[in-house]
């Protein structure tokens, strides 16, 4: 791995999530849950020779792992899946591969222990609303899809003058993100 190979994008990944960092906390968590034993299945695959199921299973991881921001771990199955796509042997690049898949696993691991690493929130797990303020305003200046739920989460946490949240809203569902930002600055 290069020392600039991030092995998880925490900024990236919540960009893909429109802002939702403990969304995003539980999609790491999901993804190392399902792949903790890609090592055991890829040595079990690898050792009977099934070299089309090893190039699919690090496909999958692969876009698994772009879409997340887990950066590192997704340029290993680049290389391994082509490896594998022109080859019908082991890649020499396997046990980097296989240390980086156990140092992201590992990594997700440890924002479970630091959650303020992944997620800005106080001591009561309670996002601050001028973080969620922040994270609306980011959100409209990148021009990114906002889902439903979210949007009342920020609206809310913006204003309780109900005509004020209306006005809002109804920007955001114009797309007309400027206008927006505008009533939340006000």
């Amino acid at each position: 791995m290069s020392k600039t190979q991030t092995i998880i994008d925490l900024e990236f990944g919540t960009a893909q999530l429109s802002g939702n960092k403990s969304l995003l906390l539980t999609l790491l968590n999901k993804f190392a849950d399902e792949y903790r034993d890609t090592e055991h299945k890829l040595n079990n695959i690898i050792e009977s020779e099934d070299w089309e199921s090893a190039r699919i299973l690090v496909h999958t991881l692969k876009g698994v792992t772009g879409n997340l921001g887990i950066n590192a771990l997704h340029e290993e199955c680049k290389e391994i899946e082509g490896f594998l796509k022109d080859n019908s042997t082991l890649p020499p690049s396997y046990p980097q591969f296989l240390s980086i898949l156990r140092e992201t696993l590992a990594m997700v691991s440890k924002l479970n222990a630091e959650p303020d690493v992944a997620s800005a929130t106080n001591s009561d797990g309670v996002t601050p609303p001028n973080q969620d303020k922040e994270d609306f305003l980011r959100a409209l200046r990148n021009s990114e899809f906002i889902p439903e739920d979210q949007l009342d989460k920020w609206v809310n946490a913006a204003t309780d003058d109900p005509q004020k949240q209306q006005s809002i809203k109804e920007a955001v569902d114009e797309l007309d993100y400027q206008a927006a930002i505008e009533l939340l600055n006000d």
